[in-house]
């Protein structure tokens, strides 16, 4: 037996590796002081050497009691980024087509909705502004956040306020998606105050 043996230690700190104690119980063998018996230890790993952040892409309390219907072309996906981001909401929905969105959101007049639409998917751009007007005059206190792949930029101020409460290019992040939301719900309260 060699002096760093210790058949106390934990199989990872024998054969001579260095462990918490290895000099008081070296001096121990040497007669100088009686060493402790050594507890067994137990190995703490931690989960992580970094932190998690968890936070919410929309504020709950603007989403949580609305009904969001998604109107999107095949090939951007939308629905996917609107459902990850707004999951606090009553329900997120996507609908085939502008048509089948308004009448969802007439069936309940009583709830409040909140739409997000692809304009690309209407047709010209003069199609897709007249019907968001005629959407807007139904539905005034709807918020509406409309995307387009022809849009140079994402815009979350009043600039659109006529046809929607804010709008972004096309493809586009959660992030971007996500302000799109939380502007919309706060442009459209600040219409209304200024009305």
């Amino acid at each position: 037996m060699t002096l760093f043996h210790d058949t106390y230690s934990p199989r990872a700190y024998r054969n001579g590796t260095a462990a918490p104690g290895m000099m008081s119980r070296l001096l121990a063998r040497l007669g100088y002081v009686k060493a402790p018996t050594p507890q067994p230890r137990t190995v703490v790993r931690a989960r992580s050497h970094g932190f998690a952040v968890s936070f919410d892409y929309v504020a709950p309390h603007l989403i949580e009691d609305r009904r969001i219907y998604v109107v999107e072309g095949k090939t951007r996906p939308l629905f996917s980024l609107v459902s990850r981001i707004a999951a606090p909401a009553m329900s997120i929905v996507s609908v085939g087509n502008f048509a089948n969105a308004e009448r969802a959101i007439a069936g309940f007049e009583y709830e409040k909705a909140l739409l997000v639409l692809d304009i690309d998917t209407l047709g010209t751009t003069s199609d897709a502004v007249e019907a968001l007007i005629a959407f807007r005059r139904q539905f005034p206190d709807t918020p509406v956040v409309i995307g387009s792949g022809s849009f140079a930029r994402h815009d979350f101020s009043m600039a659109r306020g006529v046809i929607a409460d804010a709008s972004v290019r096309l493809p586009c992040d959660c992030v971007s998606v996500a302000l799109a939301i939380e502007s919309a719900v706060g442009n459209s309260t600040m219409r209304f105050r200024a009305a």
